[in-house]
């Protein structure tokens, strides 16, 4: 093989301008995206993943190519799902091999359905980014690969590598944890998003004041370990949102967690789950307090508007076709401050 011919897909099939059918019937190598991946400086977008995913063929016999191609391709690339958990961190994902070097990119093996591995002996960073958020790094198959973020490692595979063609969700910390408060107790949270608030999984037992929900430190009801969360921290597209349908029931919006109400006999929850890659196993549970005749799972939070405190609310109603849908979904924000309610602690992390 003296060089590459390039095939171009125009919707149905690979077409190309340049390449010459052979005298003899010859073996034919296809690679995707082309001969060289540079795998640096990936976005991290999920629809770039298409541009840097190796994919690699050949035809199953010799032919002159004179009545055509067919080549079967198959991956040659895993991707990393990295989830930046908290708030503000700053990401720096390199990968090195068994060797020590960094991985920079990936070459065809000519007269091979194969990619090599390219490599550095300086640092190659795959992925920055300075926020929590989901990223997409392609990276080589079934070669031994220890992920970094910065200088800590994230995870080293076997010997055998990822499996091509796989998605590979890792964690920069956890999602799920514990901690105390000054009552003594230990409270579980959880986070639904990535750079989200880490929600208790339980209220503070006593309603409160809104003048008493903003207290912080040793002043808070749970003390320095959790706080109120503010507004924007809970209420949003890609947090706890939803929206009204034609028959004016709320409904989860795309990117934001799931939600159903559970009944068990008298008993009635609202039960959120994430949706994002890493979160898609963790749940939160709010408590049902019935107020004329509805259902409702609300809590302050630390915001205020006109004097008005903002309390976060989702009033459940029986529908009359039976059955309860949600029909309210939103910051209330003509609260009264004075008014008690309950309050669904966040962790207070420094």
């Amino acid at each position: 093989m003296t060089g590459y011919y390039t095939f171009t897909n125009n919707g149905t099939v690979f077409v190309s301008t340049d390449a010459l059918q052979t005298t003899a019937a010859a073996n034919w190598y296809a690679y995707f995206p082309g001969e060289t991946i540079e795998l640096a400086n990936q976005s991290g977008d999920f629809a770039d993943v298409a541009t840097k995913y190796a994919l690699a063929g050949a035809t199953a016999t010799p032919t002159t190519g004179s009545d055509g191609l067919t080549v079967t391709m198959k991956a040659k690339a895993a991707v990393l799902c990295i989830v930046g958990v908290n708030k503000g961190e700053s990401l720096d994902i390199s990968v090195k091999t068994a060797d020590g070097m960094y991985v920079s990119g990936l070459t065809a093996v000519k007269n091979s359905a194969d990619f090599s591995v390219q490599k550095s002996d300086t640092k190659v960073s795959l992925l920055k980014a300075n926020d929590a958020g989901v990223y997409y790094v392609v990276v080589p198959a079934e070669v031994k690969l220890s992920v970094y973020n910065g200088d800590k490692p994230m995870k080293t595979t076997k010997d055998a590598g990822l499996t091509a063609g796989k998605y590979y969700t890792l964690k920069t910390g956890e999602t799920t944890g514990s901690a105390t408060n000054k009552l003594g107790e230990t409270i579980s949270w959880v986070q639904l998003w990535a750079g989200g608030p880490k929600f208790a999984t339980k209220n503070v037992a006593q309603e409160m004041t809104w003048y008493d929900a903003i207290k912080t430190d040793d002043d808070f009801a749970w003390g320095k370990n959790w706080r109120t969360p503010t507004a924007d921290e809970v209420y949003g597209e890609g947090k706890l949102y939803a929206l009204p349908d034609e028959n004016n029931h709320w409904k989860p919006v795309a990117g934001s967690p799931s939600f159903k109400i559970i009944k068990e006999g008298e008993n009635i929850t609202l039960v959120f789950t994430g949706v994002q890659p890493g979160y898609t196993k963790n749940t939160l549970t709010l408590f049902n307090k019935e107020k004329s005749g509805d259902n409702n799972f609300d809590f302050w939070t630390s915001s205020e508007i006109n004097g008005y405190g903002k309390r976060f609310n989702i009033t459940a109603r029986n529908s009359e076709t039976g059955g309860l849908n949600i029909g309210l979904f939103w910051i209330s924000t003509f609260d009264n401050k004075n008014t008690k309610y309950l309050v669904r602690p966040v962790l207070a992390e420094k």
